[in-house]
Formats: structure tokens, C-alpha cells, sequence
């Protein structure tokens, strides 16, 4: 029969499953990596073992697919963990392969014989401590990433098990190598229990999250709100469910939100969420909408509905399959149905958009972070993806960046610096697509190694930068409840540095921009540059992004 070496198996088992880059930190499966060039796959060599994972998160989701890191063990696992979190929260098909301490080392104080634990960040972790069980237990790592509710996966191989031979292995489904793997469809008797409490419904909202946009399912939220005339809401990770140029969009909901779209959603008689977890940053902590408020709630994992509502008809299912039976269930609604709801939303986002006008017009420097995200959004073209980091950079950019229907928008759940090491893998998943990075300083400063990444290997990411030489969001909290004290800057402040400049002396293009007039010329020619680029554009130090814990403040900023 025909052997394989346990390196093959692994190149071959990536190619068989369409992987397209590979992120990665010496020094583990070297054999295997060796075999992998050139047949196309990027081998991307990082510098940090917690930036790979973050750039193989937006690998995975601009691909659609699972994205593949590979570190040492020790505290190269140590790291990884780390990295694990944000893919673990977003629900992000990742997969890890760390080295194992061989058997006969293990437990006799071996060189870096640290042991980490995944399985808090992890769907399924597993150890392969021989050659014949690694294609079962790594096609079992791809099914768990890429069914149900998607999320990272990790697997612990034994060094050396490359150089042994394996007879004829099985490689697994091509079914498993993108997702959803499968489509579930909700019970019927769920489906017209839930179009009835929508029917009622007299000032009903959708809130699309996370699984609409990992399901493919914007063309349907579009067509529900549609047929039932229904404001539509997103979460941050949300953003493009619909075009949020539609006359039914109102903008994200929750902590780092527009203000409009909370007051909006804390008004409705009925809230159908789809695909999404429903979180705190979502409702503000149950506050949008209020306790009490009836619920649809359609998410592919049955022990999310009614955990945080108690009045709620659960639709367990793919939220774009859940979504076209609600559509095959129910007769369109008349004309005029909820004409004064979605004229008071529509006024509601209006008004905003109005208080807000000065801002977003300002020709004053430092420039405000409201006039860059809406002049982000023009200058870029309609595909483009936008990486948006965690803190003020996600308020900013939820709040002001109106993006067409798609995937479009990819967010941060919470990890700083995830955003720019995301949109290098984002820009290897998507190659064709134009990504841009939107981040604060204190975000770039968390990985900017990889900049270098970015050169060695070409990859053309623009990076707009925020920059007020502060975590500027920190600053204002510290000025909200502790004002007065003694050297509070010490907490917060940074030294003032061109990011242009220093992307420059990395081999990138790089400018620094201090003039508001100056921003779609300079957005263009980064986009037209042959490498990566860095844009430094000094933003208002005492700008307040609409984040719900500083809106007392904000609003008396204004």
C-alpha cells in the first residue's frame, strides 16, 4: 500500500482544503511548510505568535473559511492562547497546531515544557500523539470550526511525527473546509409561532449580528424588512446585514453605537434578533431593549435564546435559512404598515445625523474622527473591507460609516491591536478586495512588528490611523470620574509620534495628515501605492467617541 509521510499528509490535507495562507511562528512543521512551497500557499512568517492568530481570524472571515496558524509550544502556546480570545468571541473558524513534548521528555523539566490550557478558547482542543490518529482528530478540528456555532479550534501534535510514514490516510469531506458547512433549518411550528408575533408587532426592529453576516444573509434581512416594513439595527459585527444607505437602516445598536439607533430599538414592541448572541455591547446591559421586551431570536445554537430575554420564540437554525422560511411563511405585508414606526425611526436617525453635521463638516485641525470615518467611506471603492479595532476606533466607525450590504466590516471583540494584524489576513483571504485598517495609536503600537510583515510579503493593507497620542478613551475616563486628581495623563498619554514616518524607515508608504481638506487625496494615493501604507492622521484629542458610558459627557462636549 502507499505510505505518506506524516508532512505530506499535513501539505497535501491543506491543499485538498483550498487554504490559502498559512500564519506562522518558527519553529514547528517546518517539513510541512518546506513541502508547501511553491504550490501557492502564503506562507507568512509573523513575528508574534499573538498576531498570527489575529491574522488568521480575518483570514478566515474575508475567506470564508477556516483560517491555519502554527506556533511552537511552550510559551509560543502561551501566546497563542492569548491570541485565541477574540476569534473565540466573534465565533471565528480558526484552527492552532502547537508542538507536543514528545512522550519520552514529558515531565522531565524539557526545554520550554510549559503547558497551556485552549479549551476555555476553543470549541475543541485535542492532543495527536501519533501519525495514524492526526487525520482523524484534524478533520475533526475543521468540522468543529465550520458547523454549528463556528469557532477556533486547536490541536497539540508530538514533534516528530512528520518524519513517520502513514499508509493511505483518509483526507476530510470537502464539506468541512468552508462555512456553514451545513444550513439547519428551524422547526415549523417555531417559524409560524414567530411570523404571528411579528404580524402583531406594532413598532417591531430587526437586529442583525455576527451569524447574518457569517451566514451570508444579508439579501434576506434586506428582504424581510422589506416585506414587513421593519427598521433594521446591526451590531458592531453586524454592519453590513443591509445597506445602511437603506430607507429602513438605522445604524448600530448597543455600547459602542449611535445613540439614535438605542433610542429606536429601547422603543419596540418586538425585537428579532438574527445571529447574534445578545450580548451586553449589543443591548447596552439590557437596556435596548428594555427587560420584558418580546424576543425572536434566531441563532444556530439552541442555548442562546432566552438567556439573556425571558419572553422569547427561538428560531434554532442558519440564520439565512431560518430567514428564507420566515419569508416562505408569511403574506407581505399591506402598504402601509407601520408607516408612523418607521417615520419616527427615520425622523429619530435624522436628528442625529443633523446634531451631528458640524462634526462631520469641520475644516478645524486637529481633525475630527467624525469627518474622517464619513470621508473613509466615500473615498473608498464599494468592496473595499474595513478592519475596525476595539474602544473608540469601533464607536467611530459603527457610528459614522454608512457601508453597503455585504461583508464589509470586519470588528474587533474587544482585543486592542487586533485590527491591523486581522486586516493583513483579511487582505490574504480577500486578495482581490481593497482593506483598510481603521485604528487608534494605541492599537497600531500593539503590532506594529508586523508592518514588517506586511512588506516582506507585499501585502497591500491601508492603515489609517487615529492618532491623538493618548488611549484617548481611557483619558476621558479618567477625566469622567476622577477629575482634578494629580497626574492623571501618566495613565493614559503617550509621546507623540509620526506613524508615517516610522512607516516610512519600515519600507511602507506613509504621510501624516493634519489637515481635514487633505483626507480623501491622501486615502487615494494610499490605496494607489505598490506596498502596504500607513496613514497618520492627527485626529482631536478631545473628540468623544458615542460610547453609551461616556454619553453624559459627550453630550456636554458638543
Amino acid at each position: 500500500m502507499a505510505k505518506l509521510k506524516g508532512s505530506t499528509f499535513l501539505a497535501q490535507t491543506f491543499l485538498k482544503a483550498d487554504v490559502g495562507a498559512i500564519f506562522f511562528v518558527p519553529t514547528f512543521l517546518y517539513p510541512t511548510l518546506v513541502e508547501l512551497g511553491g504550490t501557492g500557499v502564503r506562507r507568512v512568517l509573523c513575528h508574534a505568535e499573538k498576531a498570527a492568530a489575529y491574522m488568521a481570524d480575518g483570514y478566515s472571515q474575508a475567506a470564508g473559511k477556516p483560517g491555519i496558524v502554527i506556533t511552537q509550544g511552550g510559551p509560543g502556546a502561551v501566546n497563542l492562547a492569548s491570541g485565541f480570545g477574540d476569534p473565540w468571541q466573534s465565533g471565528s473558524s480558526v484552527i492552532g497546531l502547537t508542538s507536543l513534548i514528545p512522550v519520552t521528555r514529558y515531565r522531565r523539566n524539557s526545554y520550554q515544557e510549559v503547558y497551556v490550557d485552549f479549551r476555555p478558547v476553543t470549541k475543541y482542543d485535542a492532543e495527536v500523539r501519533s501519525l495514524d490518529r492526526l487525520p482523524d482528530i484534524l478533520g475533526q478540528a475543521f468540522r468543529e470550526a465550520t458547523t454549528g456555532a463556528t469557532g477556533p479550534a486547536h490541536l497539540y501534535v508530538a514533534g516528530g511525527i512528520e518524519a513517520e510514514e502513514i499508509e493511505t490516510p483518509e483526507f476530510m469531506e470537502p464539506r468541512y473546509t468552508r462555512y456553514p458547512a451545513f444550513r439547519p433549518q428551524a422547526d415549523e411550528r417555531d417559524v409560524e409561532a414567530a411570523a404571528r408575533r411579528l404580524r402583531e408587532a406594532q413598532r417591531p426592529v430587526i437586529v442583525a449580528g455576527r451569524g447574518a453576516i457569517r451566514s451570508g444573509a444579508w439579501a434576506e434581512v434586506t428582504a424581510l424588512a422589506e416585506k414587513f416594513h421593519i427598521p433594521v439595527a446591526t451590531s458592531l459585527g453586524g454592519k453590513g446585514s443591509i445597506d445602511e444607505k437603506h430607507p429602513l437602516a438605522i445604524g448600530v445598536v448597543g455600547s459602542y453605537r449611535r445613540p439614535a439607533t438605542n433610542t429606536v430599538v429601547g422603543k419596540a414592541d418586538l425585537v428579532l434578533f438574527v445571529g447574534s448572541h445578545v450580548g451586553g455591547a449589543i443591548v447596552n446591559m439590557r437596556e435596548c431593549p428594555p427587560w420584558g421586551t418580546p424576543i425572536i431570536h434566531i441563532d444556530i445554537d439552541p442555548a442562546q435564546p432566552g438567556k439573556n430575554y425571558p419572553d422569547v420564540t427561538p428560531l434554532i437554525g442558519d440564520a439565512r435559512a431560518v430567514l428564507q422560511q420566515m419569508l416562505e411563511a408569511t403574506d407581505k405585508a399591506p402598504a402601509d404598515a407601520h408607516a408612523a414606526w418607521i417615520a419616527e425611526a427615520q425622523a429619530t436617525i435624522r436628528d442625529w445625523w443633523a446634531k451631528e453635521n458640524a462634526h462631520v463638516t469641520a475644516d478645524a485641525a486637529p481633525i475630527r474622527p467624525e469627518r474622517l470615518a464619513v470621508e473613509l467611506v466615500k473615498a473608498v471603492p464599494n468592496d473595499t473591507i474595513v478592519v475596525v479595532d476595539t474602544g473608540y476606533a469601533a464607536a467611530w466607525g459603527g457610528a459614522f460609516m454608512d457601508l453597503p450590504a455585504g461583508k464589509n466590516f470586519l470588528a474587533c471583540e474587544g482585543s486592542m491591536g487586533w485590527s491591523f494584524p486581522a486586516a493583513i489576513g483579511a487582505k490574504c483571504g480577500a486578495p482581490e478586495r481593497p482593506v483598510v485598517t481603521w485604528v487608534g495609536d494605541g492599537g497600531f503600537w500593539c503590532h506594529l512588528p508586523e508592518l514588517e510583515t506586511a512588506v516582506r510579503y507585499g501585502i497591500k493593507v491601508v492603515t489609517v490611523v487615529m492618532n491623538n497620542h493618548a488611549l484617548v478613551f481611557d483619558t476621558h475616563l479618567l477625566q469622567h470620574f476622577w477629575s482634578g486628581s494629580a497626574h492623571i495623563d501618566e495613565l493614559s498619554e503617550f509621546r507623540d509620534v509620526d506613524f508615517g514616518a516610522v512607516a516610512r524607515e519600515m519600507g511602507a508608504y506613509g504621510v501624516r495628515v493634519t489637515d481635514p481638506r487633505n483626507i480623501s487625496s491622501a486615502i487615494q494615493k494610499a490605496l494607489a501605492a505598490e506596498g502596504p501604507a500607513v496613514i497618520d492622521f492627527v485626529i482631536d484629542h478631545e473628540a468623544i467617541a458615542p460610547v453609551a458610558v461616556l454619553a453624559g459627557q459627550a453630550s456636554r462636549a458638543r
